[in-house]
């Protein structure tokens, strides 16, 4: 059996490997510093490389947002030219950030347009649920899911798909957006997770259990903003 990580695998696995080596990196450096053999101080400014590094590793993986990536990358930049004693005005910075993701709910509110519309004679193959304030829960039995919108503000959207189905060829695209709020999708064991979430100031976990590359395929995308977005069994 042939052991060796596919090309995909090393790229989605990259950006865990880039933090690990540099916070090796960094502690090995402060222990040469306080044995006073180096001087940590010109070495650790530059630490932001590493976001850097992440981002730009990030935006080539097919399977990761390529919002969050640039994020990562501005993010890292701004803090190593501060670092480097480059005048960065963070009152300008701050409402570029907010205007940022302004743009990027727009760009997931358009977007909804290339998502699959209802056709068929199942009503239910298409779901859209919005909570505010409240908690919303929905089970859907569709065996020609094709997805929809969850929405959560301040409030919860539980989504049941246990007993639905999509049918053969086709992927369901399910929206998902989580501002101080929560989105919970529970799938069927043989359903196979693509996550296009960009977390910010907030969470995505997928708990499913990892399945082969055959199954229905749900592609579970939009943001979670001081919110989380779980998928699971």
């Amino acid at each position: 059996m042939n052991t060796n990580p596919s090309p995909s695998n090393l790229i989605r696995s990259a950006p865990r490997l880039i933090a690990g080596l540099g916070i090796l990196a960094l502690g090995i450096v402060w222990t040469l510093d306080n044995l006073d053999i180096v001087n940590s101080r010109r070495i650790t400014e530059w630490w932001p490389l590493i976001l850097i590094a992440i981002g730009l590793v990030r935006f080539f993986d097919p399977y990761k947002g390529k919002v969050a990536s640039v994020i990562f990358i501005v993010v890292g930049t701004l803090i190593l030219l501060n670092n480097l004693a480059v005048p960065v005005n963070i009152n300008v910075v701050i409402p570029l950030a907010i205007a940022a993701v302004g743009g990027k709910l727009v760009w997931d509110a358009l977007r909804r347009k290339s998502m699959p519309t209802y056709s068929g004679s199942d009503p239910g193959s298409m779901l859209s649920a919005f909570a505010l304030w409240s908690g919303v829960k929905r089970q859907v039995t569709s065996q020609e899911f094709r997805g929809g919108d969850a929405t959560a503000i301040m409030g919860g959207v539980e989504l049941d798909l246990r007993k639905a189905n999509v049918r053969d060829g086709e992927q369901a695209i399910i929206d998902a957006f989580a501002l101080w709020g929560g989105v919970e999708i529970t799938v069927p064991e043989n359903w196979r997770i693509v996550s296009k979430v960009m977390p910010l100031l907030g969470g995505y976990e997928d708990k499913t259990a990892p399945r082969d590359a055959v199954g229905p395929v749900l592609i579970v995308q939009g943001s979670a903003i001081m919110g989380a977005v779980v998928v699971k069994n």
